[in-house]
């Protein structure tokens, strides 16, 4: 793997956000360390997954990817309709995520395919403290688990030892779903 190696100031561009959130998930589908995400992640990172499934701080992020490493493997992320807005001082990307992993636990003889297409708004901004591309607002909008597919509820995902099978969708009220793909 090619070392990366970043500024110590980053811009605040459409160009450096999308690069970060195409790293980003490489990152994910590596198992990068949590050490490697962290210098992006600061005080006032707010990730929620549900309105009852949230995340704050560099402490959050850490739970959720020990709880997400530890479901999952074999991470493959296809970011797709990726659009970035810059307003000021901040950026917002939106974007959908067509994801594969394998799940297990045991007793399961095998490791169950998970499947979903997921939709997210990231903000960001360029950190006072560090010079890096921060990560402020991780929002998911949405996520459609096509049939055949381990459902991954994330209210559950880091209790529940058993998962339910595709099709299920769901989306926050008032926000639009992630659309069927063939």
């Amino acid at each position: 793997m090619q070392a990366i190696v970043e500024p110590k100031t980053q811009k605040l561009t459409q160009d450096s956000v999308r690069d970060f959130v195409m790293q980003f998930y490489r990152w994910a589908d590596d198992n990068t360390p949590l050490v490697r995400f962290l210098p992006h992640i600061e005080d006032d990172f707010h990730m929620v997954w549900t309105n009852t499934c949230e995340f704050r701080g560099q402490e959050g992020f850490e739970e959720f990817w020990r709880n997400l490493t530890s479901n999952t493997f074999d991470r493959q992320h296809n970011v797709e309709d990726l659009e970035v807005t810059i307003d000021g001082d901040t950026a917002e990307a939106n974007f959908l995520i067509h994801q594969f992993a394998k799940a297990w636990r045991p007793p399961l003889a095998h490791a169950m395919q998970e499947e979903n297409f997921t939709k997210f708004r990231l903000t960001f901004r360029v950190s006072e403290k560090t010079g890096n591309l921060v990560i402020i607002e991780y929002l998911m909008m949405g996520v459609r688990f096509p049939e055949g597919s381990i459902i991954v509820v994330p209210d559950f995902a880091f209790k529940n030892p058993f998962w339910n099978m595709g099709p299920f969708l769901w989306a926050p009220e008032g926000a639009e779903p992630p659309a069927a793909h063939s």
